[in-house]
């Protein structure tokens, strides 16, 4: 019996199923929360790498 027949035989894909389901279920949660911000709150916070302020300095 080798390493390979261990391995292969130890049911193992169950857990890489389960990880691209989370992966799904989070990258939907990510995406539905992007999706429902109002614009103007996301054009505000695509300009913050360009803002000159200092953090904490209101604009």
């Amino acid at each position: 019996m080798s390493l390979s027949d261990v391995v292969g035989n130890a049911g193992l894909a169950v857990w890489a199923e389960a990880g691209l389901v989370i992966f799904f279920g989070a990258f939907l949660l990510v995406a539905l929360r992007v999706l429902t911000r109002p614009r103007d709150e996301m054009r505000r916070h695509a300009s913050i790498p360009l803002d000159d302020a200092a953090p904490g300095e209101k604009r």
